[in-house]
Parts: C-alpha cells; structure tokens; sequence
C-alpha cells in the first residue's frame, strides 16, 4: 500500500475521461450528485484527498473515490452497526474510581459498561450530524461529500462557490486538521459551543449560524432552511430507536 493522490501531469481530460469509465460500474441514481462533485474537485485539484492504494493509477485512484462515495450513501451510518473497542479497558481505571468512588464490584462493571456506551455514541455522533444535515440541505442545493471524497469538505454546493467543514462540537479538532483549511475557503461550522455563568459550563447551539449561511446562498427559492437542536434530537431518537445496534457496550 502507498499513499497516492492525483497528479497534476494527467490533464482533466484524461480524468474525466477515466472518471465515464469507471462509475459505469457503479448503477445507483444519486451518481449525478457525484458527477456535480466531480466537476468542481476538477477545478480545485487540490481538495482530492490522498489515499493508500495497493495499485498508484489515476484508474484505481477514481474507482476507489467513487467507490467510497457510493459505499457511503448506500450505508448511512444510521443504518450501521458498531464495532466492538478496538483497545482493551484498563483494569488500573476501575481499581481508581471504584476505590475514591466506594462502588461495589457490581456498581464499577456496570459504570464501565456505561462508559462504553457513550464513548461509542460519541464515535458515531459525527457521522449522524452530517446525514442529518445532509437531509435538511439537499434541496437548498448542497451536496453531501460522503466517504471523506474531497480534502476536509462535508458539504458544497452546486457550483462549487461554498465548501463547508462540519464538526460536532467547539473543541473537536487538532491543530493539523485546522492546518488544512488555511489558504482555502472552506467554511467550518460546529454544532455544540459553550459559555459560562456563574462558574458553571452550559451548551449554545450554533444552528442558527449554519441555517443563515445556508438561507443567504439559497437561490431555489424554497421556504427557509430552519434546523434546530430540538429537530436534530428528534432524528435521533428515531434513528437510534429503529438501529439499536448503533452503539455498543463492549
């Protein structure tokens, strides 16, 4: 495997050319939506994202981008099931709270288990934020770049003049990751803020910052885009009701 990305020395011809070719494989309606993405990472070359490819070719470069996107949209993380913990839980953590904490054996397993179930629900939130958004904005014409197919972009709209970068909340993301965004005009919007009164850390919706954004570069002339915290906890529920397996305690 090595990393690869587009080069520059193969003209946008040639892309687009290997790009016709490769997502004939792919048969599902919503390919229009990625031809629109397409065009506009053609214009930007560099919002292509690296990845590790066990054959370097602009061919198996394209197959897997489109791959990716379609894998993505088919496989809504809604309807996901989630991986057991990659890492095992240190048992030194359980002998720390459960001692300053006076728990019983009984109490400290079950609290770990908790544990589990909302680092889990913390893992998959991310990816839920988007498709919720994803849900709402599709007719204000923006489009959702699933499958991490474009270089630090969640959404962009259809003429490629707004890329937009969505996190869950204020304090989500390193250094490195912010790095990316100099020099672009990749727009970063965050879910969750927070302000304090009286010593005490209480949360602010930004959901009004993203619904005037998407408002202000509306030309479809629909009914204003209007999501809310309140909405976005509704779909929640409902996809967690529907996929209980979206998070586990293991």
């Amino acid at each position: 495997m090595s990393k690869y990305n587009i080069s520059k020395d193969i003209s946008n011809i040639e892309l687009k050319d290997i790009y016709e070719l490769e997502k004939e494989k792919f048969s599902v309606k919503f390919i229009k939506d990625l031809d629109i993405i397409f065009e506009i990472a053609l214009k930007n070359r560099d919002i292509f994202p690296s990845v590790n490819l066990k054959e370097p070719t602009p061919q198996k470069y394209i197959e897997n981008w489109i791959n990716k996107y379609v894998e993505s949209i088919i496989n809504k993380p809604s309807s996901k099931i989630a991986n057991p913990k990659l890492t095992c839980n240190d048992p030194a953590v359980k002998v720390i709270v459960q001692k300053t904490q006076n728990f019983t054996k009984q109490e400290i397993e079950i609290g770990e288990k908790h544990h589990n179930l909302f680092m889990s629900a913390e893992n998959i939130q991310g990816h839920l934020l988007e498709e919720y958004i994803a849900s709402k904005i599709y007719k204000y014409g923006f489009l959702w770049c699933a499958g991490n197919i474009l270089r630090a972009i969640d959404f962009c709209n259809k003429d490629g003049s707004i890329f937009l970068q969505v996190k869950n909340k204020y304090n989500t993301e390193n250094s490195s990751s912010s790095n990316i965004r100099e020099g672009t005009k990749i727009i970063k919007w965050y879910r969750l803020g927070v302000e304090t009164k009286k010593g005490i850390k209480n949360p602010i919706y930004k959901w009004d910052e993203l619904n005037n954004m998407i408002n202000q570069n509306n030309n479809v002339h629909l009914s204003k885009c209007n999501m809310s915290e309140n909405d976005y906890v509704k779909f929640l529920k409902e996809k967690s009701i529907n996929n209980p397996k979206l998070i586990t305690e293991l």
